[in-house]
Formats: C-alpha cells, sequence, structure tokens
C-alpha cells in the first residue's frame, strides 16, 4: 500500500478526495451533509500545525485518507480521527491501515488518546475502530470512542521514520505520482 503523510501543499489532493465520496460516505465524514464549496473551505482552513493527514494512493490519486487533529490547544493530551476511504478502495484494509497509522503518530506526540466521533450507524467506522480497543458510547444518534494510546517507544519512533522513508521512496519510484509531487513541493517553496 502507498500511504503517506499529505504536505500542506496538497490540500487540493485531499478536497478532491473528499469531494469524490459519495454523498452518503460525505454525510458520515462530516456528521451531515456538505457542499463542494464547504468541502474545500474545511481543507483550506486546516492547520496543518496541529492536523497530520496519512493519504493513501492509488496510481498517484488520493484514494482514502486519515486526518488527526490535535483536539487539545495547550497539549496534544487528546487527538481526534476521521477516516475516509473512497467506494472502489473499501473492504481491502484501506481504513484499517490508515487508522493504525495514524494512532502510531498519536503515540508519538505523546497523546493519551484519540477520538472518534460518529454517526450511531456508522458501522464501518466502528468496525474498523473496535480492531484498536474502541468501546463506543451513543447518545442521541451519534457516538463517541476513545482509543487509548500508549507511551512512545524507540520502536514506535522508528515505525514512523520506516513508514515515511517507504511513503517518499514510492512517491520518488512512481513516475505519475513524483511529477505530481514535485510540483506540489515547488508551490510550497
Amino acid at each position: 500500500m502507498n500511504i503517506r503523510k499529505l504536505f500542506p501543499s496538497e490540500a487540493t489532493a485531499l478536497s478532491d478526495h473528499l469531494i469524490r465520496l459519495t454523498p452518503d460516505a460525505r454525510s458520515l465524514r462530516f456528521m451531515g451533509g456538505m457542499h463542494d464549496v464547504a468541502v474545500r473551505e474545511h481543507c483550506a482552513r486546516l492547520n496543518w500545525f496541529r492536523t497530520v493527514v496519512m493519504g493513501y494512493f492509488d496510481e498517484g490519486m488520493l484514494r482514502g485518507a486519515a486526518e488527526l487533529h490535535v483536539a487539545d490547544k495547550l497539549r496534544p493530551d487528546l487527538c481526534e480521527a476521521a477516516v475516509t476511504v473512497e467506494a472502489a478502495w473499501q473492504n481491502q484494509g484501506v481504513g484499517t491501515e490508515l487508522l493504525r497509522r495514524i494512532l502510531v503518530i498519536a503515540r508519538n506526540r505523546s497523546a493519551r488518546g484519540v477520538l472518534i466521533n460518529c454517526f450511531a450507524d456508522n458501522y464501518p467506522i466502528q468496525h474498523i475502530a473496535r480492531k484498536f480497543g474502541a468501546r463506543f458510547r451513543s447518545r442521541a444518534g451519534e457516538s463517541e470512542a476513545e482509543i487509548p494510546t500508549r507511551a512512545a517507544t524507540y520502536f514506535s519512533l522508528y515505525e514512523e521514520a520506516v513508514d515515511d522513508w517507504f511513503g517518499w521512496m514510492n512517491v520518488w519510484l512512481d513516475p505519475l505520482s513524483r511529477r505530481r509531487s514535485i510540483k506540489n513541493i515547488c508551490l510550497t517553496i
């Protein structure tokens, strides 16, 4: 799987991915319907100093994403996660792998847990989150769970570094991805 962190200059790729979601999937992601303009505004407003976005790429196109937002203003005690995968790439382990990597990143940033909010009938994300120990509490049509994270170790730091290295090696070895990434990197300089 070609999974890597996104640069802030790739916010357009993230918004394009979110816009390609089915109306139902987009409603599940944002806990309500959102127009294309609102999705683009969401991606443009991301605070990239307090947000990490992991992306799953297939043939150079972003097809899945996991956003990790630091919820606490003072310390990263609690982070919030959201995972999206386009319909054709679902049920292939993409969402599970995106969430797993987001949990490693949260752990390495000293977060005590990752919060997931969703509709009570959003069974796909609940199924994925339960693989990592989430216990959902439901009220008024919404569910919430906290996935506890352990303290960072040398192994977890190494795991994130290796994931980063392999992710970017795939970018440089894949000609289509390389052209898009070089263009995005040049835009940030």
